[in-house]
Parts: C-alpha cells; sequence; structure tokens
C-alpha cells in the first residue's frame, strides 16, 4: 500500500485518500461515491485502516497499493460474479482493480447492491429464526424516520451519518424516542427537533472530562450540542467525531474487555 511520510493511522476516509497521488485519489474518490450511491443507508468509516461500509454488518472494504486498487465484496461477493471478475485478479474474498485500467464502476455498484440484498436476507432471516416479529433496531430507526417530515429527516439523517461514521464500534437504535446511540453505554442521543435547531444529548457521565466548544451545559454528567442546521454540523464534522471517539477510548480503560 502507498503510504504518507506520517505513521499515525487514519481515523477518517478523508483522511485516508489524502494519502495517495492526486491520479490516485480521483478514483478513490468516483469508488467512494458509487459506493455510497449502491448503499445509500451503510456507514462509512475505517476498519484495519482501510475505507470500510456497513449496513447491517460488513458490506465491502477497498484499499489502494502501488499498482492496483483492492475491493473487498466479502467471499459472497467475489462468488456470485467470478464470471464477470474473470479478467482480474482475485481472490477468495477480493479483486484488484489496476491503476492503470479505467474503474469498472458498473459491477462495483451491482456488486454492492448484491452486498446490501444479502445482509438484508440475513437480517430478516436471523429475526424469524428467533419465532419473533419485533423489529429490530435497523428497522425501528428506519420506522422512525419515515414518519418524519421530509424536510426534518433530512437534517436528522445528514447529522446521523456523522455520528455512525464516527466508529464502526457505534451501535444504533431507538431510545427516548428519538435516535440513539451506545457502545456498552449509552452514549447520545437526538433532542427533540425544532426549526433551526437539532440537538444533541450527550449522556455519557465521561463527557464532562472532554474539553470542546461544542459541549455546553453545566450539567452533572451530561452534555448538549446544537447546531443551527446539517451545514453548520458538516462543519463541525472532526470535533464531533472526537467527542464520540474520547468517550468510547475512556470506556474501553475504565470497562476494559475480560
Amino acid at each position: 500500500m502507498i503510504k504518507s511520510d506520517k505513521t499515525k493511522p487514519v481515523t477518517t476516509v478523508d483522511d485516508y485518500i489524502k494519502v495517495f497521488p492526486v491520479a490516485v485519489q480521483t478514483k478513490l474518490e468516483k469508488l467512494r461515491k458509487v459506493i455510497k450511491a449502491a448503499a445509500p443507508e451503510a456507514t462509512e468509516t475505517i476498519s484495519y485502516q482501510m475505507p470500510a461500509y456497513h449496513y447491517l454488518g460488513v458490506l465491502v472494504y477497498f484499499a489502494a497499493y502501488k499498482n492496483h486498487i483492492g475491493f473487498y465484496p466479502t467471499g459472497s461477493g467475489i462468488e456470485a460474479f467470478q464470471k464477470e471478475i474473470s479478467g482480474y485478479k482475485w481472490s477468495k474474498g477480493a479483486v484488484q482493480f489496476p491503476l492503470d485500467q479505467p474503474l469498472p464502476f458498473d459491477l462495483i455498484t451491482k456488486m454492492v447492491k448484491f452486498r446490501v440484498k444479502k445482509n438484508s436476507e440475513k437480517a430478516k432471516a436471523k429475526t424469524k429464526k428467533q419465532g419473533s416479529t419485533k423489529l429490530n433496531d435497523a428497522d425501528k430507526v428506519k420506522s422512525y424516520l419515515n414518519k418524519l417530515n421530509p424536510t426534518v429527516r433530512a437534517e436528522i439523517e445528514a447529522v446521523r451519518r456523522i455520528i455512525k461514521a464516527s466508529s464502526s464500534e457505534l451501535n444504533e437504535r431507538i431510545k427516548w424516542n428519538a435516535p440513539s446511540y451506545f457502545y456498552k453505554e449509552d452514549i447520545l442521543t437526538f433532542g427533540p427537533y425544532k426549526k433551526d435547531r437539532l440537538l444533541l444529548v450527550v449522556h455519557h457521565p465521561y463527557v464532562v472530562k472532554i474539553n470542546s466548544k461544542l459541549l455546553t451545559g453545566d450539567y452533572k454528567d451530561r452534555r448538549l450540542i446544537t447546531f443551527k442546521n446539517k451545514a453548520e454540523a458538516e462543519l463541525h464534522k472532526k470535533e464531533i467525531t472526537r467527542i464520540i471517539k474520547a468517550i468510547i477510548k475512556m470506556t474501553d480503560t475504565n470497562h476494559p474487555v475480560k
């Protein structure tokens, strides 16, 4: 893999792409957009120091190397498209697209959509096997969003994507009648929406140890984050990510896995 002079691990896909030469960056950005278009509900994050996309489990990964871009649609994605990828070098869970050739975006789109379908089928089968008609967490969130005014939904969806992309360790569910996020313990939840105000309640007690201009309120065990709109939230994406990652790190430090 082509690496920068810095040894510090990347934490966002933006940072990952910036490591590479401009010509490679262009290919990676286009690949990123194609994946997002094929799986709009997917969470984008960094996993194993590669861009990764999750929806009801792992969808795909990609990574750039000296002479090719590795695309990882898991074993099922490779098996389903063996004929289409026969002209490329491939293995059980990966296919290599040479850097000196155009990326096959139509094929990549089909592979991503296939992975979304497989994960959805797997999740439904799991629910059915459990003998329960109750909605899973992902379905509950989707149901909540579908009931919102389209304008409000667009605002909340934008902030939701920022939160979900902050860490692959984060889990999402509906709690206190709103999308809520947790890792071992509850971390933050959307507050009631009002015009010109998006509210996040960061209710993990470790938040009081974090110094950030985004965090307001002098509460004993929580802080508030407010934005006028999704555009303002996007401007503070890195700081939101830093706050969430700091809480997760403190949680692991004080409650290590045994």
